[in-house]
């Protein structure tokens, strides 16, 4: 039976609309209850429409050598020490390192296809879907329901992930659909929208209290701000960029004091201090740079050089090490060996080079925006970690990079 592209699409965009939901229910019952595997279910099915979807490309063999190189790790693993259930772990953790890749193929093509206008505004209601989940969720964490954002080792629960199991996943798919959204609002010139937007996305970060999502908020949206700005500057650019100085500033600073005081951020910062002996460092980077050191220990003196090279992954090195690295190069290294960490390195400059060609067209009027927020992702990676081998957030930064290609003239 032959499947019609469009249907296939509008089922996919349909699904994914509710992907945040399903998310919330499977925290719900992880909380309330016992754990269930509904949003990895949920996500396999995702995964299995999306590779149908581009079986008949020719990015098709391409994402089948990916999702090939990184279960090598896991492969390797297996047969090294027979154990199933952490081979089983480490499919699913593999997985997600092709779920950002998968999803840009995916809407790079949707984009592309001749018929896309017929799914354009199933793709917006699924973006929009997807921000309203998000808000409902940090909602109901703001009201008392679902888990504090940092709880282990605090003397009291910080901030909020609602019921959204994965802490660190929530704020790299909330900086996702900020860009998104944010990017959209300030190309079509919807100016009150974008502030708007702006002021929503830092109150759901506040709520958060996550260093990522607080600074990364007003970075994702200055992306596309800087990417409209012309060269040489125009006397235009320069008064807007004076009336934004003159009030946004002020408006922003106390936006930012009052949210900050009372969403617990500084009481976390403290305790943090006082925890790692007032090094700053590792307060900044979260105990991330010990996590790292620890791992590379592992890495250099105990695996051999098929270890190094193909990785046995990530719970063999966890089994080792005590602590994931928690930084995504390093993470990787560590569980798919240099093999893995060079695709990484590749695919980025994949996106990388093509965003930079594509941004002097000028129908490709997001490629510029897309740029700097492959350049932001590269970065926050390497601070924060779970970039690119999110799960749910890698189908939402799948979709931001794959902006590039989305035709605005």
């Amino acid at each position: 039976m032959k499947i019609h592209i469009n249907v296939l699409d509008r089922l996919i965009l349909t699904l994914l609309g509710y992907v945040v939901l399903i998310d919330m229910i499977n925290g719900f019952f992880a909380m309330e209850f016992t754990k269930l595997p509904i949003s990895q279910i949920f996500k396999f099915i995702l995964l299995l429409l999306f590779l149908l979807r581009l079986s008949k490309t020719k990015d098709f063999l391409f994402l089948i050598g990916l999702l090939i190189i990184f279960q090598i790790g896991p492969l390797i693993g297996i047969i090294k020490t027979g154990d199933f259930s952490s081979f089983s772990k480490d499919i699913i953790v593999a997985t997600k390192w092709f779920n950002v890749p998968l999803s840009f193929f995916y809407f790079k093509n949707l984009f592309q296809h001749r018929d896309f206008g017929k799914n354009q505004k199933k793709l917006f209601q699924m973006v929009n879907y997807a921000f309203v989940f998000i808000v409902i969720n940090m909602v109901l964490g703001f009201v008392g329901l679902g888990m504090a954002f940092y709880h282990h080792g605090f003397d009291n629960a910080v901030g909020t992930r609602g019921y959204i199991f994965a802490g660190n996943e929530l704020t790299i798919l909330v900086l996702a659909l900020a860009f998104i959204i944010g990017s959209y609002q300030y190309h079509n010139k919807k100016y009150k929208q974008f502030v708007l937007s702006l002021l929503v996305f830092l109150a759901i970060s506040f709520l958060i209290t996550s260093k990522t999502v607080l600074g990364g908020t007003i970075i994702v949206f200055l992306i596309p701000v800087i990417s409209h700005i012309g060269f040489p500057i125009k006397r235009k650019w320069i008064e807007r960029l004076t009336l934004i100085t003159a009030f946004g500033i002020p408006i922003l600073s106390l936006f930012f004091y009052f949210g900050i005081i009372s969403s617990g951020v500084i009481e976390k910062i403290k305790f943090s201090m006082k925890r790692n002996d007032y090094d700053i460092l590792t307060v900044a980077l979260s105990n991330r740079n010990n996590f790292v050191r620890q791992g590379w220990e592992v890495y250099a003196q105990e695996y051999s050089i098929w270890g190094k090279l193909f990785g046995f992954g990530q719970e063999y090195h966890l089994q080792l090490s005590g602590h994931s690295a928690e930084i995504d190069f390093f993470s990787l290294l560590f569980a798919s060996g240099i093999l893995g960490l060079m695709t990484l390195f590749l695919l980025l400059l994949y996106w990388i080079l093509n965003a930079y060609n594509l941004s002097s067209l000028r129908e490709n009027g997001y490629a510029r925006s897309v740029f700097f927020f492959v350049l932001f992702l590269t970065v926050v990676a390497n601070l924060s970690g779970h970039i690119f081998g999110s799960g749910i957030a890698g189908i939402f930064i799948g979709l931001a990079i794959s902006l590039m290609f989305y035709k605005t003239a």
